[in-house]
C-alpha cells in the first residue's frame, strides 16, 4: 500500500494568507544525502494544495524556513522526488525535521512541535500495518486456493492486523483527545478508499474529537471543519439507513415491493392486501398531461377485466391534496388512488426506482412483478393470460 496524504484535505477550511501580525514559526533540519535539493512546504486546502514556500538544501542537506501562521495547521514537507513528512504545525513554533533522502517521510525524527511528533507516531503506527497487510496478502496470492487450511489462517491473521491498527487508533484518541493531531488521527487511511475508522458506529469517536476541540480550539479552522464533517456524515448515515428500510420493505419471499399509502379519507391501503387479484400498479400526477391520458385510456380496460380480479393501484406523485382530488373527481378514477402527497421526497418512487412518468407494473396473483409499462392492447394481452 502506498502512502496517500489523508482525508483531512476535504476538512481544512482556506485560509485567507499571512497578515503581518502572524506569527512566525520557524522549521529547520537535515536531510542526510540530500544535498543541494529542494524542498517545498505545502498546505492542505479545501480541495488542493497550496505551496507556501519552498527552500534548498545546504551542502550538508541543512535548511531552514520562517512561516507567518496565526492558528494551528496542517503541512506536508516535500522533497524533489514526491516523498512527504506530514507536520502539523502551531504559531511561534521552532521545529527540527531530520531525515535520510533515501527514506524521506518513511523514517524521520521531529522535535519541537507536539502535534508533528503525535502526527509521527500515528503514522509509523500506520506503516507498520500496512507493511504487515501488504506480506499477508502477498502470501494469499501464493496459496490461491480459499479452501485452503493455510488461506483461512492468513484470513485470519490479516483480520487482526487490522482490528490491532483500530485499536492503536482509538487508544490514541482517547489519550489526546484535545490535541488537533487526534483530527489526523481520524481520517488516516489504509489506502486511498478505506478510513481505519470506516464503520458507522465509528462517528462517535468523531463527534467526541469535535466537542473536545471546540472546548479547547474553538477558532481552529480544523475544529470548524471537523464539526461541518461530523454533521454531514450524520446526513449520509441517516440517508443509508432510509435507503436500507425502503429494501427492507421487499417481500423475499413474493419479490413483491410492498407499500401502503392513504388514500382520500387518509386510510392506509396496502399492495400487498391486494394479493390474489392481478394489479396493475401505476405512478401518475395531477400535473402531467401523459400520465392523465394513459389512465383515460386505462378506464376501458378497468371497467372490462375489474369484475374478473383486475385491480389499479395508482399512486399520485403529488404534493397538494386539492389538485389530487380534483384529478380523481373530474376524471372519474374509480380505482384504488392512493398519495403519499410528499413529491419529491416519495418512499414509493425511490422503491420503484421512478424516473419518469406515468410508469406501470404489472402484479401477478402470487405478488411478483411479471412486466412493466404495459398499455393498451398489450396490457389486455396479458391480463387474458393472467386472470
Amino acid at each position: 500500500m502506498n502512502r496517500s496524504i489523508p482525508f483531512i484535505i476535504v476538512l481544512i477550511v482556506a485560509i485567507t494568507g499571512f497578515s503581518c501580525n502572524s506569527t512566525k514559526t520557524e522549521i529547520s533540519g537535515l536531510i542526510s544525502g540530500g544535498e543541494d535539493i529542494s524542498l517545498t512546504f505545502e498546505r492542505l486546502d479545501v480541495n488542493r494544495t497550496s505551496v507556501l514556500d519552498s527552500v534548498r538544501t545546504g551542502k550538508d542537506g541543512s535548511f531552514h524556513v520562517k512561516l507567518g501562521i496565526e492558528e494551528p495547521e496542517l503541512y506536508i514537507l516535500k522533497n524533489d522526488d514526491g516523498a512527504l513528512i506530514n507536520l502539523l504545525v502551531s504559531p511561534g513554533e521552532k521545529i527540527s525535521v531530520n531525515s535520510n533522502y533515501d527514506s524521506f517521510g518513511s523514517d524521520y525524527t521531529v522535535t519541537g512541535s507536539e502535534e508533528s511528533e503525535g502526527i509521527q507516531l500515528l503514522v509509523d503506527q500506520l506503516d507498520q500495518t500496512r507493511s504487515t497487510l501488504d506480506s499477508l496478502q502477498a502470501v494469499a496470492g501464493t496459496i490461491g486456493d480459499p479452501e485452503n487450511p493455510q488461506f483461512e489462517l492468513v484470513r485470519n491473521t490479516y483480520a487482526q492486523a487490522v482490528i490491532k491498527q483500530k485499536r492503536f487508533t482509538i487508544k490514541y484518541l482517547v489519550e489526546h483527545m484535545s490535541s488537533l493531531s487526534s483530527v489526523y488521527a481520524l481520517y488516516q487511511k489504509y489506502d486511498e478508499e478505506t478510513l481505519v475508522l470506516n464503520l458507522e458506529n465509528d462517528l462517535q469517536y468523531f463527534k467526541a474529537v469535535a466537542d473536545s476541540l471546540e472546548i479547547s480550539y474553538p477558532n481552529s479552522s480544523l475544529t470548524k471543519s471537523l464539526r461541518a464533517d461530523v454533521e454531514q456524515r450524520e446526513a449520509a448515515f441517516q440517508e443509508e439507513a432510509k435507503l436500507n428500510a425502503l429494501l427492507d420493505m421487499a417481500d423475499e419471499v413474493s419479490g413483491m415491493l410492498d407499500l401502503s399509502i392513504p388514500d382520500r379519507d387518509g386510510n392506509e391501503i396496502a399492495l400487498s392486501s391486494l394479493k390474489g387479484k392481478v394489479t396493475l400498479v401505476t405512478f401518475w400526477a395531477s400535473g402531467n398531461s401523459n400520465s392523465i391520458q394513459a389512465l383515460l385510456q386505462l378506464q376501458s380496460t378497468y371497467n372490462k377485466y375489474h369484475a374478473k380480479g383486475f385491480e389499479v393501484y395508482a399512486i399520485s406523485m403529488d404534493n397538494n391534496k386539492i389538485n389530487w382530488m380534483n384529478a380523481m373527481d373530474y376524471n372519474e378514477f374509480k380505482w384504488i388512488n392512493v398519495s403519499e402527497l410528499s413529491f419529491p421526497e416519495s418512499t414509493a418512487a425511490i422503491l420503484y426506482n421512478i424516473s419518469e412518468l406515468p410508469s406501470t407494473f404489472l402484479i401477478n396473483r402470487e405478488g411478483d412483478i411479471v412486466a412493466k409499462n404495459l398499455y393498451g392492447r398489450n396490457l389486455e394481452t396479458w391480463l387474458d393470460n393472467l386472470i
